[in-house]
């Protein structure tokens, strides 16, 4: 009998990913949505009617956005929060409540990056990165999906991963292990919250032009380029490339209608999934490839 709940269960959330979505008047929180993704995200949501309940621990970014969309005529709450704050993450679940009523769809989008070697990474690297990436989803989710629950009908939540939490990257062992983790939280998390209603996806995009090329750290040092230098090339190279956060977004929202539980955007996050999938070794030659590349000729 348990059984074949399961499978009724599973059909029926198959029969229900098309179809597009009214988000009229719907609430959507976003962190780290004074920039890049998180900003386009909202964006998205907004121009398809949504209001919208904001984080970031950029104030100016910030009050630009929310100035911004309720030009638009959209319903906009505000609020520094440092998601690697547990306290922070609660107060602004409490302040969101208050002022919007309820929470539709919840993206924990804020994060950070560190790239380097094992043996050039400090544990306080190591702490800064998992309390951003892997904490502020777990916080984000700790706080709201119970309330998200008791409220009633359904909802959608959205963590923000990468194509780094599909597949292995060249120097972002740190980085790839909280991706890796916000993947796993979100599939598991997924089959658990549509008992209530509540869909789940871990977002994972590839190579996005944002400001977190400027603001990420490297900690390595290659055979022709210091760390700093060798961050610049990793900008010029995502500026050349060319993939805009409004793209991935444009996903977000089609996944949200779709209820996908891995919104891939960008072709580099297709290709390292399906070279993982189709062959362990071809990935682990590949990636091994890829470090020497960097440490040797950048």
């Amino acid at each position: 009998m348990i059984f074949a709940d399961i499978v009724m269960m599973a059909a029926a959330n198959i029969l229900k990913k098309g179809g597009k979505m009214d988000f009229n008047g719907k609430i959507v929180v976003v962190t780290g949505a004074a920039s890049g993704i998180g900003r386009e995200i909202a964006r998205a949501f907004a121009s398809r009617g949504a209001d919208l309940a904001l984080a970031d621990i950029n104030e100016e970014g910030l009050q630009k956005i929310k100035k911004e969309l309720e030009s638009q005529g959209r319903k906009v709450f505000a609020q520094v929060v440092d998601v690697s704050v547990a306290e922070q993450v609660e107060d602004f679940c409490d302040k969101v409540y208050e002022e919007m009523g309820r929470v539709d769809i919840l993206c924990n989008n804020a994060g950070i990056a560190i790239a380097g070697r094992l043996e050039d990474l400090t544990l306080a690297d190591w702490q800064e990165i998992i309390a951003v990436n892997l904490w502020g989803v777990i916080y984000g989710c700790h706080y709201f999906y119970p309330r998200m629950i008791e409220q009633g009908g359904g909802g959608h939540i959205v963590n923000t991963a990468s194509g780094a939490g599909l597949a292995p990257l060249n120097l972002l062992v740190a980085y790839c292990t909280t991706k890796y983790g916000v993947v796993g939280f979100s599939e598991t998390l997924r089959a658990e919250a549509a008992l209530h209603g509540i869909r789940v996806s871990a977002l994972c995009p590839g190579i996005v032009i944002t400001n977190i090329t400027k603001t990420s750290r490297m900690t390595t040092d290659t055979a022709h380029s210091t760390s700093d230098e060798l961050m610049e090339k990793m900008h010029s190279f995502y500026t050349w490339r060319n993939y805009t956060p409004d793209k991935v977004a444009a996903a977000v929202v089609r996944g949200v209608e779709k209820n996908i539980g891995i919104i891939r955007a960008g072709a580099e996050t297709y290709i390292g999934d399906w070279m993982h999938r189709l062959s362990r070794r071809l990935l682990d030659a590949f990636t091994r490839s890829g470090v020497k590349f960097m440490l040797e000729r950048l």
